[in-house]
């Protein structure tokens, strides 16, 4: 592990002054295959993933598979109404969150309790305030899609949690939100994004709730409709953005297709963007620059959490003299049959017996092309 030394230094943290500029990553930490290895052990082995809603699958029997970081997964509700996650290649249990608006959280940590709690980044984000004028019972699954570019992962959330560019890049943008109002406020593990509307913005359906929830994931609620963003890496310099979209059951397919054709314009113009960010790092001639104390605030949250969880596992790893990959430690303890995780895998055995579960699903011949 000598070799991500280049990555952290061996200088002392310093004392950061919020009202000054901050220096973003290093370059290397968006190209470099070890440190995407390192990103892949410390980030989406052990971390809470925002993954999908309940409406994504309705019924009992149905199931989505999905991979991130080259961990491959499926999400299946039970014929009893349970909701469950396994592992696609040998249906081991993945511990699954549902918060309070139904939104479905995964944790690959298969440890009987996962390291990292959900609420230690997320306690209270199901909550907000502003949650108050949408009733998520009343949106159904409408369709996917994605975009599949040259770009690292970080790239993605550093050009979504910031809109210094947005009056040049996204001419949408001024027509369902005010930009002389935009901010952000962050806390532990979630960038709540707001920008004031207009009366007539509001009116047309434009009252719109934005997360990101940290490390890859993001939601955008509107009353209309309301569509999950996800920033999935194939590699160091390789991502797939995916998105699922969802409609509320009264939304007129006018007021629907307005703002869903509008939302995948500006992520196709943020592709553009984040394709040549990313050329620029390869080129090898940039290191890092500064961020905005104020105009970068989202970025900066979310580079200072990636900093801090790499940084930690590092460590962990260098006392322990070998790489640590959470997501493959205690399988003897899961297959066992006790505690949570133990229970849950014999429920997910059960199923595979009574409930008519695909073969494909539980055996892992899934086509790669569906995964999302």
């Amino acid at each position: 592990m000598s070799f991500l030394r280049n990555f952290f230094g061996t200088s002392s943290a310093k004392v950061v002054d919020d009202k000054q500029p901050v220096r973003a990553l290093p370059a290397s930490w968006y190209t470099s295959q070890a440190f995407y290895e390192l990103e892949r052990r410390s980030i989406f082995s052990r971390k809470w993933l925002l993954t999908t809603h309940k409406h994504r699958v309705p019924n009992g029997g149905d199931w989505v598979p999905y991979e991130v970081a080259g961990y491959q997964f499926v999400i299946y509700r039970d014929h009893q109404d349970v909701l469950t996650a396994f592992h696609k290649d040998n249906y081991l249990p993945i511990h699954l969150h549902l918060d309070r608006n139904g939104f479905i959280w995964v944790n690959l940590d298969p440890r009987n309790v996962p390291e990292v709690a959900w609420k230690d980044d997320f306690d209270g984000v199901d909550e907000q305030p502003r949650f108050v004028h949408y009733n998520f019972e009343d949106y159904v699954f409408d369709h996917t899609w994605d975009m599949e570019g040259e770009f690292n992962w970080k790239i993605l959330a550093d050009n979504y949690n910031e809109c210094y560019h947005c009056r040049v890049a996204h001419p949408d943008i001024p027509t369902i939100a005010d930009l002389n109002s935009y901010y952000v406020n962050t806390k532990d593990g979630h960038i709540q994004h707001f920008g004031a509307q207009r009366p007539e913005q509001v009116e047309k359906g434009f009252r719109i709730a934005t997360t990101y929830f940290w490390p890859n994931a993001s939601f955008n609620i509107s009353p209309n409709f309301f569509f999950m963003q996800r920033f999935t890496p194939v590699s160091p310099t390789k991502s797939v953005m995916r998105y699922e979209v969802y409609r509320h059951k009264n939304a007129t397919d006018e007021d629907f297709t307005l703002i869903s054709d509008m939302y995948k314009r500006i992520m196709s113009e943020d592709k553009v963007l984040c394709v040549n960010t990313q050329k620029n790092l390869n080129a090898g001639v940039f290191v890092n620059g500064e961020l905005h104390p104020e105009m970068e605030k989202g970025p900066l949250h979310f580079q200072k959490t990636v900093r801090e969880v790499v940084t930690a596992h590092h460590q962990k790893e260098k006392a322990a003299g070998h790489e640590i990959w959470p997501v493959h430690v205690n399988i003897p303890e899961l297959v066992s049959g006790t505690g949570a995780t133990g229970g849950l895998y014999t429920a997910i055995d059960g199923c595979s017996k009574e409930d008519n579960v695909p073969g494909e699903v539980l055996h892992g011949s899934l086509p790669p092309v569906v995964a999302v």
